[in-house]
This record gives structure tokens, C-alpha cells and sequence, in this order.
């Protein structure tokens, strides 16, 4: 069986959240069952608790992977989408919403001890590459390709090399700071030529710049 690779990059602190908050609406049900004697305020405390506890463990713990020729992804349901559909990837920053301090970028500690950007790749129908300016990182990327978003995920190279082994034939957009930082791990499994690189210029910018020379 194929392995399955994680949606979401922090899914420790977000899994303890939502037990925590789902554990509180439960003590407040029984506390309000057996202090209060109010069986509606009980029951809509418990429906609460026992939501928190599951629905977002459904969306926290989402997973992908390639199975044959499909991407199959899965988050309240399994999915599978023909790879033959997807007409680009976008890798780019992963960001997410950290709670009080909205979206940002994740990065890690590398074994050189660098900080390092953590990549996503999101999955599109088609791109045409005239936005790709505003898709620094994977929110403004499904916003700005809303209409063609798929799907998007924290990158696993040993996805990407199934991916590619599996015959995705489509365009290959990488954010140039990602770039730089996993550069060699890209050309090793796309091969030479086949990465379009973007940065924040946008492209009408970059064709007066590139004529005007």
C-alpha cells in the first residue's frame, strides 16, 4: 500500500487544541446536566464538545497521495482526481493560520541549521502564469486560482517523485525563494528545463524590463 502524506504541517498543536476545547463543552454539559438541572444547555454543550473532538480531526489530520493514475486525497471523504486533470503545480511557502497572529510563513531548522521556508504545492486545472506574482505563498496561491484550485498541501519530496513517476505531465511553477532553497531536490526529479520559475515581479513588469533591454 502507498504511503499517505499530510495536508497540514502542524497538526500536534492544533490535534491538542481541539481536545482541550472539545473536552471544556463537555465538562460544561455535565456541569450544567448536575449543577444547573438544564438538559437543553447539557445536550447542546455535549453536541459541541463531541463536534470539536471529531469534525476538525477530519480536516487537521487530511492526507494525499498518488494512487496509479489518480491523486487521491482525503479529507471528510476519500477522493480521487485524475492526474491527467491537473494542468500545473504551484510550489510555494507554506503558510497557515496561527491563532491571534493570522496567516504565516512555517519554517524549520535544517541539519546545516538554517531556518528554512516549509514548501506547499497546490494543485490546479490550468494556470496561466500572468498571477503568479501575488503567489508567494499557498493561501494567496488558492485565492488567486480559486476557479482552478484542486487541492493544496504541505510538499513531501517522496510524494513529488511518485507524483512524477506516476506521469503528471503538466506545468511546473516553483516561487523562487522555495526555489533556491530546494533546488537541487527539484532538478533531480523534474530534470533540467522543466521548472518554470516565478518571483514577486509581475510578468507584464518582467516583459517591459526584458524589452526595454
Amino acid at each position: 500500500m502507498q504511503k499517505n502524506f499530510y495536508r497540514n504541517f502542524r497538526r500536534r498543536g492544533n490535534t491538542v487544541f481541539f481536545i482541550v476545547l472539545g473536552g471544556l463543552f463537555l465538562l460544561l454539559g455535565a456541569a450544567a446536566l448536575f449543577f444547573m438541572d438544564s438538559i437543553v444547555w447539557a445536550a447542546i454543550c455535549f453536541a459541541a464538545g463531541a463536534l470539536l473532538l471529531t469534525l476538525p480531526m477530519f480536516v487537521v489530520h487530511a492526507s494525499y497521495r498518488t494512487e496509479g493514475a489518480y491523486l487521491r486525497v482525503r479529507v471528510f471523504f476519500p477522493k480521487k482526481i485524475p492526474l491527467c486533470s491537473i494542468g500545473a503545480i504551484v510550489i510555494t511557502t507554506y503558510d497557515s493560520y496561527r491563532r491571534w497572529h493570522g496567516f504565516q510563513a512555517e519554517r524549520f531548522i535544517s541539519a546545516s541549521g538554517a531556518e528554512v521556508d516549509v514548501p506547499s504545492v497546490t494543485f490546479l486545472r490550468e494556470c496561466d502564469g500572468e498571477e503568479l506574482d501575488l503567489c508567494s505563498g499557498r493561501t494567496y496561491t488558492k485565492l488567486t486560482y480559486k476557479k482552478q484550485f484542486l487541492f493544496d498541501a504541505a510538499l513531501d519530496f517522496d510524494f513529488l517523485r511518485g507524483f512524477v513517476d506516476a506521469g503528471y505531465a503538466g506545468e511546473v511553477y516553483v516561487f523562487d525563494r522555495i526555489y533556491g532553497a530546494y533546488k537541487d531536490a527539484l532538478e533531480k526529479i523534474f530534470g533540467d528545463g522543466r521548472i518554470r520559475v516565478f518571483d514577486r515581479v509581475p510578468k507584464k513588469w518582467s516583459k517591459m524590463r526584458k524589452d526595454a533591454r
